[in-house]
């Protein structure tokens, strides 16, 4: 219990940079010094479970992209490979 206590009283200064209202008003209640100490765990755990949608949300986009830039490595590549050949087919003809 005291572990918790501290972590409820130990609170950054500055809130987590996040677009959306809600989590900038949950993170002002768990700052006042006025909210019970219920209210600042929950206030406390609805910014962890907000931050880690938003965390699992960043993810998936991560992942999509790394997945286009695999695919469009792989589409330069057959390209160039490709430009490689034509070009050796045009030299072919001249020679």
């Amino acid at each position: 219990m005291s572990a918790i206590i501290k972590f409820a009283d130990h609170v950054p200064s500055q809130p987590p940079v996040v677009d959306g209202d809600g989590l900038q008003e949950e993170f002002e209640n768990i700052n006042s010094p006025d909210t019970p100490l219920e209210e600042k765990l929950a206030s406390a755990l609805s910014c962890i479970l907000q931050l880690q949608m938003r965390i699992s949300d960043l993810q998936e986009k991560m992942a999509q992209s790394e997945r286009e830039v695999v695919i469009k490595e792989m589409l330069l590549r057959n390209a160039t490979l490709r430009e490689r050949e034509l070009r050796t087919q045009l030299v072919g003809k001249f020679w």
